[in-house]
């Protein structure tokens, strides 16, 4: 009797009212493809795509950036330019628009994170093709 009654007792004090919902599903970063060589003065776009493994209406997505290599600008395709090392929130799919101001190799170094602290680090880099403006 004391075996049933210890475990009745467990059963109801385990059982809980409340649902566990999932909150923080991974996801992953994609580009449509962006061009290897870019003239200096040339802007490109980069087309960004959060793909998410499952969709939770409240998760909030975010990136900053870093220009690693050369020299360049960072706008949203309204023209409003980023500035970096600050977070800007997205949507899961935006365009960037990067314009060349150098003729060296250029490095982005994008860290997207959302609203429960997973980070992905997303790298684009470009060529200069060596033409002149």
């Amino acid at each position: 009797m004391k075996i049933i009654m210890i475990c009745l007792l467990a059963v109801l004090y385990s059982c809980s009212d409340e649902l566990t919902i999932k909150q923080d599903y991974d996801y992953s970063i994609q580009t449509l493809p962006v061009p290897q060589k870019i003239q200096k003065g040339e802007t490109v776009p980069i087309e960004f795509m959060i793909i998410r493994d499952a969709v939770y209406k409240k998760a909030i997505y975010s990136f900053r950036f870093f220009q690693t290599d050369g020299k360049g600008t960072l706008t949203n395709d309204k023209g409003q330019p980023y500035t970096v090392n600050r977070y800007y929130n997205v949507e899961d799919t935006f365009t960037l628009l990067y314009t060349s101001r150098c003729e060296e190799t250029q490095t982005l170094d994008f860290v997207f994170t959302d609203n429960f602290g997973k980070e992905l680090e997303y790298r684009v880099s470009f060529q200069n093709d060596g033409k002149k403006e």
